[in-house]
């Protein structure tokens, strides 16, 4: 396929947002229409790299760089250290602060910490309502 000029042409198909989303049905069926109008079009976008020749042609200078872990807020001298377990206590931590334990469950069974759950009136993870929550000290 030519291009005017011999130009490479950067073919890019957008999933119209506005009309799924002004559908009369319930929100999660336009998200879900929308995620899978989005998803088949990555067939579509990947042939069109590919003829273009747009992958695994390596531009510019990049040392060995290793990105950083996530920041951490908080007081490095109580950040959990790791011990013979590691998963222990990613699981065990909040997953909102990384630094206190998790001590609040909501009904949903997800945890936090007490202070950074007791302002919350829905889930971080799940999005649902949260009805209930059992400290677990």
């Amino acid at each position: 396929m030519g291009y005017p000029s011999g130009k490479k042409q950067t073919i890019l198909v957008f999933v119209n947002f506005t009309d799924i989303m002004s559908k009369n049905t319930n929100q999660p069926k336009r998200e879900t229409e929308f995620a899978l109008n989005a998803l088949m079009e990555i067939p579509s976008q990947y042939q069109a790299t590919v003829e273009l020749n747009l992958l695994g042609a390596q531009t510019g200078y990049s040392p060995g760089t290793v990105p950083l872990p996530p920041p951490f807020a908080g007081n490095p001298h109580e950040m959990p250290t790791s011990s013979s377990s590691t998963n222990d206590n990613k699981v065990s931590v909040c997953p909102i602060c990384l630094t206190r334990p998790k001590d609040l469950t909501f009904g949903c069974g997800h945890q936090t910490c007490c202070e950074c759950g007791v302002e919350l009136s829905y889930c971080p993870f799940c999005g649902n309502l949260i009805q209930t929550k059992v400290v677990l000290r």
